[in-house]
C-alpha cells in the first residue's frame, strides 16, 4: 500500500468537495462482507487489501474534511437494504459505473440513516475524573507510524473519551506534546504505553479508527 498515494489522493479529493461548495458530505461506509457482496469481489487476499486501502482513504477523506471545516456524515452501506433500494428504484448493478453512481445516490438519500456512532471524539466531561489512559502507534505493519491516539478509559475498557494525532499533523515531538497536555487534563491514575504498532482497523458504520485500550492486567504488569 502506497500511503503517500492514499494521504494525497483523499487531501486532493477533500478540496474538490470545498472547491465544490459543499459544507456537508454524506460519504459511504461498508462492512468488508457488505463491500464484498455489493461490488461482486471474491474472498481472498487482495480483495482485502484494497478493501483495506479504501477504509484508509476514506478515514484519510474525512479526517481532511473536517479540517476544512466541512460536515461529515458516514453511512454504512449494507448488501441487503442497498439491494433492495436499487431493485424498489429499478438501478442497474450490472456495470460499474452505474454501480458506482447508485451507491452514491442511496448515501444521498434522506431516508438512508446515517451512522450513530463517533468513533475517536473529545469529551470534556470526563476531564479531571482520572481512570486510565492508554497510548498507541498505529501504522501498517512495516510502515510509518500514522496516528497516535490517547485514550481515557474506565478499568474495565469503557472508552470515556480519546484524541488522535495524525502524522500528517504532527511531528512526534508535538504530538508527544498534545498527548501530554491530554493528560495533564484528564489526570489518569495509570498509564500504559503500548509498545507495539498496531495495524489501524476501522469501524464498519462510521470509519472511525477503533482504538485500542490495555486490560487490567496489561496495566498491572507495566507497573
Amino acid at each position: 500500500m502506497d500511503l503517500t498515494q492514499v494521504i494525497n489522493n483523499s487531501r486532493d479529493l477533500a478540496r474538490r468537495f470545498v472547491a465544490q461548495g459543499h459544507d456537508t458530505v454524506r460519504l459511504p461506509v461498508f462492512s468488508f462482507g457488505d463491500w464484498q457482496a455489493i461490488y461482486r469481489r471474491p474472498s481472498d487476499g487482495n480483495s482485502l487489501a484494497e478493501f483495506r486501502r479504501q477504509a484508509k482513504q476514506n478515514w484519510y477523506l474525512m479526517h481532511f474534511l473536517r479540517e476544512m471545516k466541512v460536515e461529515v456524515v458516514p453511512v454504512p452501506v449494507a448488501a441487503g437494504p442497498f439491494g433492495q433500494w436499487a431493485e424498489d428504484s429499478e438501478h442497474n448493478l450490472a456495470d460499474p459505473h452505474d454501480l458506482a453512481h447508485a451507491v452514491g445516490e442511496f448515501v444521498n438519500d434522506p431516508n438512508t440513516p446515517p451512522a450513530t456512532c463517533r468513533h475517536g471524539s473529545l469529551n470534556s466531561a470526563y476531564d479531571g475524573l482520572g481512570g486510565m489512559a492508554t497510548i498507541t502507534v498505529f501504522g501498517e505493519e512495516g510502515g510509518v507510524p500514522e496516528v497516535m491516539t490517547v485514550v481515557q478509559h474506565s478499568m474495565e475498557g469503557q472508552v470515556l473519551q480519546s484524541l488522535q494525532l495524525a502524522a500528517v499533523d504532527f511531528s512526534p515531538e508535538a504530538a508527544w506534546e498534545e498527548a501530554k497536555k491530554f493528560l495533564d487534563r484528564v489526570k489518569p491514575q495509570r498509564v500504559y504505553h503500548d509498545e507495539k504498532v498496531r495495524q489501524p482497523e476501522y469501524c464498519a458504520d462510521c470509519n472511525g479508527l477503533m482504538v485500542s485500550v490495555a486490560s487490567p492486567e496489561e496495566v498491572a504488569a507495566s507497573h
